[in-house]
């Protein structure tokens, strides 16, 4: 496995606790490292399931130094993945949309990495807390600023996607029909 950069941040409304992104960080004397991200919420998981992050992480990395690629630019998780994970002691199950993507760390892991896992567990001494669905890190109502979308009456039909807020007010006219764009969600 690579040497990386370990970054922490906050993972937004992305649903991961973490990532590897090869070749992202230049050291002094010109070379290319990887980077690992770590969700900042995800510290309140404990150190197991961290370390199954790290885990996880690695065996991008280790694919990456094997010149595997293991995932598609939908981050499907292929057969190169399953078999890092598996050596590194993850459990590795399949799902639907993204592959051998679902990891866990498994008992015989925890034992062959238990020094990490301990010292992980003594530096974890604050964990950052998710603000809850539909609201902002001060606890505000969060604008949804999802695009919503409607169709008109021309044949082909015409569609187009704006601001929920959009199809509340006065009603947008297709140039084609003349007809009002009618949201189909």
């Amino acid at each position: 496995m690579p040497d990386a950069v370990v970054t922490m941040g906050t993972r937004h409304r992305r649903p991961v606790w973490a990532h590897f992104w090869a070749q992202q960080w230049n050291l002094a004397g010109g070379e290319k490292v990887p980077e690992v991200w770590i969700a900042a919420e995800g510290l309140a998981r404990g150190a197991d399931d961290v370390m199954g992050s790290l885990l996880h992480e690695a065996a991008h990395g280790r694919c990456s130094t094997r010149g595997e690629k293991d995932c598609n630019d939908a981050q499907y998780h292929n057969k190169f993945f399953r078999d890092s994970a598996q050596v590194l002691g993850l459990s590795v199950e399949r799902s639907e949309r993204k592959g051998y993507s679902v990891t866990s760390i498994t008992d015989i892991a925890r034992q062959r990495y238990r020094e990490q896992i301990a010292a992980l567990d003594a530096a974890i001494r604050a964990e950052r807390t998710i603000p809850p669905s539909g609201t902002t890190a001060t606890g505000e109502k969060r604008r949804n600023t999802n695009y919503r979308p409607a169709s008109c009456q021309c044949r082909p039909v015409r569609t187009l996607r704006a601001a929920a807020g959009t199809w509340e007010g006065p009603p947008v006219i297709c140039g084609g029909c003349n007809k009002p764009f009618v949201m189909t969600s």
